[in-house]
């Protein structure tokens, strides 16, 4: 169904996200003027962080490519199970601590 329209999909996760950040970034009590600078500083700091770890991780990907184990998927299937691990904690811990 979002096959052609995966762009749009990113797109609206990240609007909702964004406005997400703005809405704690006032409840902080930050000056009206400083809402947009913060909230650029921090998505900047997000892709850096972002693109520290794709450059960690991709060279570990290239040697492991011609392997076994990448072959089979099991290196996939394990990075995809952490990954869903940690989103389900950033799902579930906000709403436990409130």
């Amino acid at each position: 169904m979002v096959e052609r329209r995966r762009w749009l999909v990113a797109f609206t996760f990240g609007l909702i996200h964004g406005f997400g950040f703005a809405s704690v970034l006032t409840e902080l009590g930050l000056p009206k003027e400083a809402l947009v600078l913060s909230l650029l500083g921090f998505n900047l700091g997000v892709e850096v962080g972002q693109l520290a770890i794709v450059a960690l991780f991709l060279p570990l990907a290239y040697l492991l490519r011609n392997t076994v184990l990448y072959r089979r998927g099991v290196f996939r299937r394990r990075l995809r199970c952490s990954s869903c691990c940690w989103r389900w904690c950033w799902l579930v811990e906000p709403r436990c601590s409130t």
